[in-house]
């Protein structure tokens, strides 16, 4: 009887595992593209022209003298107060193409110039 339970117990199991075995499906990648931008006293330098659709990893560097913000005005996203010679990294996701402003809102610094647009492109299929 005890063996009985036993090849039971142990043919359970293997159905078990063969019901929840993963399958082999690919899953979909998802795109994920990488802007550097430095700040200077009074201006923003990115490392690309445009973005498409989809998240933006933004990592963001302060190579000036005085601290700094980047600003995503249309999708309300902002770095913290940014030292000289430190970096913030941000995670952002444009959802519609467009022209998206950004800036520094840190004294008078959008007025010297520190601001810019970068376009958001339709990602390619």
């Amino acid at each position: 009887m005890r063996s009985h339970s036993r090849s039971a117990a142990l043919g359970a199991a293997l159905m078990a595992g063969l019901v929840v075995a993963p399958t082999s499906t690919p899953a979909r990648a998802v795109k994920v593209s990488h802007v550097t931008v430095k700040m200077t006293e009074y201006r923003f330098a990115l490392s690309v022209k445009k973005v498409p659709t989809g998240t933006v990893v933004f990592t963001v560097v302060n190579s000036g003298q005085l601290p700094h913000v980047f600003e995503i005005q249309r999708l309300k996203r902002v770095t913290p107060l940014i030292q000289a010679g430190h970096r913030y990294v941000m995670r952002v996701t444009f959802a519609k193409p467009g022209k998206y402003y950004y800036l520094c809102p840190v004294g008078a610094h959008v007025q010297y110039g520190m601001f810019g647009t970068l376009p958001v492109v339709a990602a390619a299929a």
